[in-house]
């Protein structure tokens, strides 16, 4: 179980994810959907992705993810692509995707 205050703040910096242009915690600080200063707001981000707590309810977010997602599919199909980031510098990313209908 997530607490309830811990998934607010993940469910706002979910909001801000969608509106940032770059993925860093001053950005989604600066996009959260509250009222409060862009100041607090940052300092709320930082707070939630350094909570020891919510790293270890990780599991459940997943678990919870992973339900919706698959939607009752028992057998779900899972695609894995493994491409190149930079090639000259050797990086790579293994990425996985549910496939789903439509």
């Amino acid at each position: 179980e997530l607490h309830l205050k811990r998934l607010n703040s993940l469910t706002l910096a979910c909001h801000a994810l969608l509106d940032c242009k770059t993925l860093t915690l001053t950005e989604l600080g600066r996009n959260l959907p509250t009222k409060a200063r862009t100041k607090h707001n940052i300092k709320r981000i930082d707070r939630l992705l350094g909570n020891r707590h919510l790293h270890k309810e990780r599991l459940a977010v997943y678990r919870w993810h992973a339900s919706f997602i698959c939607s009752g599919n028992t057998m779900p199909i899972v695609l894995v692509d493994w491409s190149d980031i930079r090639e000259q510098k050797r990086l790579m990313v293994l990425r996985t995707s549910v496939a789903l209908h439509g």
